[in-house]
């Protein structure tokens, strides 16, 4: 791996997207849920914008997985801003949207759709408990599995892009509970994804948001303290939401 802090697009990038791919896999069905330590402090609640609904995409399973992601985001931030008495709606449409993709058979995701069936019953059992911190880690896990899901799809957004998103509410729920140790492994996996990110986005003539993220991923390689990554953490979410919505306009 280049060296950290160093953000030119890799040579070989062409092998990167199987690359990703395998560790986006690995991120969704291994890697494990902790237990929250310290005080949970609710967020102001972040509004998350909606897909893009000027048929970005053809396909069908696709804007079901759009829709089952934002679903999940919109709960995250709920839960994140301490309002898990209205998350009822968007759990309701999160299952609605994961049946109608229950006809997805293929072989790359036969282990991915059974976790995020285990995933949306563990979310609900947090939902359930009023766990607030569960309740986001699951949450921001059917984000990682959907944009999986997705994958072979072809969706207009790059994978990476959903990659760097979910990472960014990783960080925030990490650097919430003081987890210091976790936090630069974080960034190491969003530093891969954005090497492969940055040619896409050079070629979609996207410069400034390849320039500000930039900035951000320098910020995050030298921050220390859990609030200096909280406080990036809601920078990467903001610049990935932008990302998407210029990745989903349809091409000129």
């Amino acid at each position: 791996m280049e060296q950290r802090g160093n953000y030119h697009p890799l040579s070989g990038t062409r092998s990167a997207p199987l690359f990703l791919l395998t560790l986006m896999l690995a991120t969704a069905i291994s890697f494990p849920l902790s237990q929250a330590q310290g005080a949970s402090v609710p967020s102001p609640v972040k509004e998350q914008p909606r897909p893009a609904t000027a048929a970005p995409h053809a396909n069908a399973t696709l804007v079901d997985l759009d829709s089952l992601s934002w679903a999940a985001e919109e709960i995250f931030n709920l839960a994140q801003g301490g309002k898990l008495d209205r998350t009822g709606k968007k759990l309701d449409a999160l299952k609605k949207n994961v049946a109608a993709i229950s006809h997805i058979q293929d072989e790359a995701n036969n282990s991915v759709l059974p976790r995020l069936g285990r995933t949306i019953a563990e979310l609900e059992l947090a939902i359930t408990a009023k766990d607030r911190l569960d309740t986001m880690r699951y949450a921001n896990r059917i984000t990682l599995l959907a944009a999986t899901v997705a994958v072979p799809s072809k969706s207009s957004i790059p994978m990476e892009v959903s990659f760097l998103d979910y990472n960014g509410r990783e960080l925030e729920i990490l650097s919430e509970v003081k987890k210091t140790d976790k936090l630069s492994g974080v960034v190491i996996r969003m530093h891969l994804a954005w090497q492969t990110l940055m040619p896409k986005l050079i070629e979609h003539n996207c410069r400034k948001e390849l320039k500000r993220f930039s900035e951000i991923m320098g910020h995050l390689e030298s921050a220390r303290s859990p609030e200096e990554y909280g406080h990036l953490s809601r920078q990467v979410q903001a610049e990935t939401d932008v990302m998407k919505a210029l990745f989903a306009r349809p091409p000129k």
